[in-house]
């Protein structure tokens, strides 16, 4: 007997959920770059913008060419998540200097869809120079604008031409650019902001419904005391309706205990960073939280403080424990390790910063060692 074929309701559910959850990681899709999913979300588009703006105050522009998921800024305590280079490395303030300097010459009336790489160069210097602006040297420019373009380039913003079948391009560098798409990377254009801190923050006041699913959708860990009272209340009372959407729209399970929420994906896709992972930085965080539990904690899931001595103390150890294997800067300055470790696990959503040390929060309970008698059953 053959396995009953899926519902067409059934198959426009599924759909319509992938293609949220592909925006939730991908907010601009573009038909050139990834045409399977850009056909996705234009197939859904109506309950996909009903949807992001009932539930989480987002808008999805669609055009002929690519759609936009326009997010909302999400709280003050939320984990910062910022562009990285193809290294990992973060963007600093002069690299997010660049970008902004490259996005407006593109934005530059004269600019048509394609534009010589040195024409590019030279806006930009003039402009850093207009406005105080200094990358460095030679070599931190060019590793900045790198960084700008390649971000660019990777939101469908810019192509480089098939230079084998366009003369032109192969003659001197040319940039395409995607003219449409340019006004749709900030939520707000820029000249009908006050200031550029407006950008952070919303004129109205959301709903508590809303804030608290976005909260679910996008925070790895939500802790209780992170919530005021009208979350928390409907956070408590409408807790079966919750899982049943975030399941249903996002497929997303929702985890409710008393130091606070999470909605995780037991797929691991709607993740900007897989943990636990391989290299050193990520193999220090999961070795500090099973350790940091295994010698100070009561129960799993309580809350634990660990003061920044004692922090330095086990990662010292770990270091020194794994000094042949680990990344060899990190070995040599525990400073850096543990700046980055603290960022990673704030980040994650498995500590907060606390008094100089560190504040775990409940999740790190999955990471918990399980004891040897339990591992022999």
């Amino acid at each position: 007997m053959s396995a009953p074929h899926p519902s067409a309701a059934s198959r426009d559910v599924g759909g319509r959920r992938d293609a949220a959850r592909a925006l939730l990681q991908q907010p601009i899709v573009t038909e050139s770059g990834d045409r399977e999913t850009f056909d996705l979300v234009r197939r859904h588009a109506g309950s996909l913008k009903s949807i992001f703006a009932d539930r989480l105050g987002y808008r999805l522009v669609v055009a002929p060419t690519f759609v936009r998921l326009v997010k909302a800024p999400l709280a003050s305590t939320a984990p910062h998540r910022t562009l990285r280079r193809p290294d990992g490395t973060e963007f600093g303030a002069t690299t997010y200097a660049c970008l902004a300097l490259v996005c407006a010459a593109l934005l530059e009336p004269q600019t048509g869809d394609r534009i010589t790489v040195a024409s590019l160069l030279e806006q930009v210097r003039a402009d850093a120079r207009d406005n105080g602006i200094t990358f460095g040297d030679e070599i931190s420019e060019d590793r900045n604008v790198t960084a700008a373009l390649g971000i660019l380039c990777e939101w469908g913003v810019i192509t480089e031409p098939d230079h084998e079948r366009d003369e032109e391009a192969a003659a001197e560098a040319y940039l395409e650019v995607n003219r449409d798409l340019l006004p749709h990377l900030l939520a707000t254009p820029l000249h009908e902001m006050p200031n550029p801190a407006a950008s952070l923050t919303r004129a109205e006041q959301e709903p508590a419904a809303r804030r608290l699913y976005r909260r679910l959708i996008e925070d790895p860990f939500v802790a209780r005391d992170e919530l005021d009272d009208e979350a928390a209340a409907i956070l408590a009372r409408d807790r079966p309706e919750l899982a049943r959407s975030l399941e249903e729209e996002f497929g997303l399970v929702l985890e409710v205990r008393a130091e606070g929420a999470l909605a995780y994906d037991p797929a691991g896709m709607l993740t900007d960073e897989a943990f636990p992972g391989s290299g050193t930085l990520k193999q220090a965080c999961l070795l500090l939280v099973s350790e940091l539990t295994e010698r100070f904690g009561d129960r799993a899931g309580a809350t634990l403080h660990v003061d920044e001595q004692t922090l330095d103390t086990v990662l010292g150890e770990l270091a020194a424990d794994r000094s042949r294997t680990w990344k060899s800067t990190y070995v040599r300055d525990l400073a850096l390790l543990r700046r980055d470790v603290v960022d990673l696990l704030t980040r994650l959503g498995l500590a907060r910063r606390h008094d100089g040390g560190l504040e775990l929060t409940a999740p790190v309970a999955r990471y918990r060692p399980v004891p040897a008698e339990s591992r022999r059953r």
